[in-house]
């Protein structure tokens, strides 16, 4: 064996052999990743310097051997500790197996305001998740728009990171047939959070699907982290404001007036007569639509329900409302499902739009999660390795218990839109007591 001090011998004997297990059982069960190629070298370092630990060497070839292991050894412990090539999401947990394809459509009536082209059309990308029938084979679908052209950077992060991520199962079957269970299926429109890809919401989609809806995952050309458009071409985000002040608020009110724009073209497309051919868009019942969302996307959902009355209930989860409503017009089923909130000036823009929501529908429902943060209800957390992922969730308030987190919505959102489907909210309070990290708050 090499020296090293007395202290850390027995320490770094662990973290070797601990390491070398994994690096082990990884290539064994899951093949090559060059993101492990540190922890392949450590097992390689370890033969090595066990040929050689009987012949007699120099202290300070000792020394540079020692200092090689450790910075080996730290090499190959970071990959294990931040992000994971091939990341795991929360398995549907209701009675259908779920099925999903995308729509690439082009609004003609609009032009793209936010390119420099005013030629472009708008474009609106559609991930469609439903019930399939259990005994249905396929391929998973892709995780991410784009994958084999992506940019340098998706957001801060690198391209890298995602090199494995047509790899991660998405529990949702690439084209697979829609159930014939129901003729036709409750429609459940689903807005991402500001900036946010449709792909970082896949777990809580998918999961509402197998509950036994049609969720329409809306990206918005843009403003998403990547989009693929009709044509084949992959965008990213443009943005144009300032970070604070009166032009945030200008800004972030004409990204909602736009996202509900793309809400009302989406619903113009269930039901369409010109669409009769597609007999996926047949299995959608015009009559049974909601809507909900996350951050932005879920004061847009509450929002295009007070626009457009084809919405017949809202869920807005952790979502701060940017400008004003339409004079009331009768109540609505409306529920807020959130995160702590600390008592801040954003807060208070938060607790001002969802009071407006309130008093617009007639009152609703609200619960609190109080250990999630508002990154739980996505799968970012997800992309994390887990000691990555507990260190951003206790100390960071980044993706704090998003498993549970998302169970509880997706149980709660279910409860909510089948009590405004059937006009029966008894059971909503009892599916979330369900949950031990789940309160109802009054709604003023």
């Amino acid at each position: 064996m090499i020296f090293i001090p007395k202290r850390v011998k027995g320490v770094l004997k662990l973290l070797c052999a601990f390491t070398i297990l994994l690096a082990l059982a990884q290539f064994l069960i899951y093949g090559f990743y060059w993101h492990y190629l540190p922890g392949y070298l450590l097992i390689l370092f370890m033969v090595i310097t066990a040929i050689f630990s009987k012949d007699n060497i120099s202290k300070t070839k000792k020394r540079f051997l020692q200092f090689i292991l450790v910075l080996t050894l730290l090499a190959s412990i970071f990959p294990w500790s931040v992000f994971l090539p091939v990341p795991e999401l929360i398995k549907p947990q209701g009675d259908y197996k779920v099925g999903t394809r995308i729509f690439r459509w082009v609004d003609d009536s609009r032009a793209e305001q936010i390119t420099a082209d005013l030629h472009d059309k708008r474009n609106v990308v559609v991930q469609a998740w439903y019930p399939t029938d259990e005994n249905v084979k396929g391929s998973h679908s892709g995780y991410l728009d784009g994958m084999g052209s992506l940019p340098e950077k998706i957001g801060i992060l690198p391209r890298w990171i995602f090199d494995h991520y047509n790899q991660i199962n998405t529990y949702g079957i690439m084209n697979a047939p829609i159930s014939k269970v129901q003729n036709q299926w409750p429609v459940l429109i689903f807005l991402t959070g500001n900036g946010a890809s449709r792909a970082f919401y896949t777990s809580l989609v998918a999961g509402l699907a197998s509950h036994g809806y049609v969720v329409l995952a809306i990206d918005h050309p843009y403003e998403a982290m990547i989009t693929q458009l009709a044509d084949g071409k992959v965008v990213t985000t443009i943005e144009d404001h300032t970070n604070d002040g009166p032009d945030l608020s200008k800004f972030m009110k004409g990204r909602l007036d736009t996202r509900i724009a793309d809400v009302q073209f989406v619903l113009n497309q269930i039901g369409n007569p010109k669409n009769a051919t597609d007999n996926f868009l047949v299995s959608l019942d015009p009559n049974r639509i909601l809507i909900t969302g996350h951050s932005l996307g879920g004061a847009t959902a509450a929002a295009a329900m007070a626009f457009d009355s084809r919405i017949k209930a809202a869920a807005n989860i952790d979502g701060t409302l940017y400008g004003d409503l339409p004079k009331p017009n009768g109540v609505h089923p409306f529920l807020l499902i959130e995160s702590k909130k600390e008592g801040n000036g954003r807060f208070q823009r938060y607790e001002n739009g969802n009071q407006q929501f309130f008093k617009q529908f007639g009152g609703g429902y609200r619960y609190q999660i109080p250990e999630a943060d508002h990154y739980s209800f996505t799968d970012a957390p997800f992309l994390l390795a887990y000691p990555a992922r507990f260190f951003a969730g206790r100390f960071l308030k980044f993706g704090h218990i998003p498993t549970k987190t998302q169970n509880a919505t997706v149980a709660i959102l279910n409860a909510f839109f089948y009590g405004a489907l059937n006009n029966n909210f008894n059971n909503l309070d009892s599916v979330a007591a369900r949950y031990q990290n789940v309160i109802r708050k009054p709604v003023d």
